[in-house]
């Protein structure tokens, strides 16, 4: 029997993927950063947001995880992590980016090996 309180979690946790990668996209424009910087991270927030959207999609259809877009949520998560690291832009976007590739990197995580492990 299944555990709806795991279920939820998993379902939170893909949700709050998603919300980092929209947070990743609107900082760079709220923070005035370079445009280089704003550029790269909008364009990458706009697609790992396709991905993380995607994936909350499955989850819900297929009630367990479909790892290819789970991973590339991942992926993106850690590009939030690095990115502002190679640009020199201020601390408000250096934060907001890394602020959401932690949640995305992390609760991105989890929804992946949760779908390697086959569940919670």
């Amino acid at each position: 029997m299944s555990d709806p309180d795991a279920s939820s979690f998993l379902q939170a946790s893909a949700a709050i993927a998603a919300v980092g990668c929209l947070l990743a996209t609107v900082t760079p424009l709220v923070a005035g950063a370079s445009t280089a910087f704003t550029g790269s991270v909008v364009t990458s927030g706009l697609l790992a947001t396709v991905f993380a959207g995607r994936s909350i999609q499955l989850l819900r259809d297929r009630g367990r995880v479909s790892l290819p877009p789970a991973t590339l949520t991942l992926v993106f998560g850690g590009w939030f992590l690095v990115a502002p690291l190679l640009y020199d832009v201020g601390f408000l976007a250096i934060g907001g980016v890394q602020l959401a590739g932690t949640l995305v990197a992390t609760f991105g995580a989890y929804t992946v090996v949760a779908g390697l492990a086959g569940g919670e």
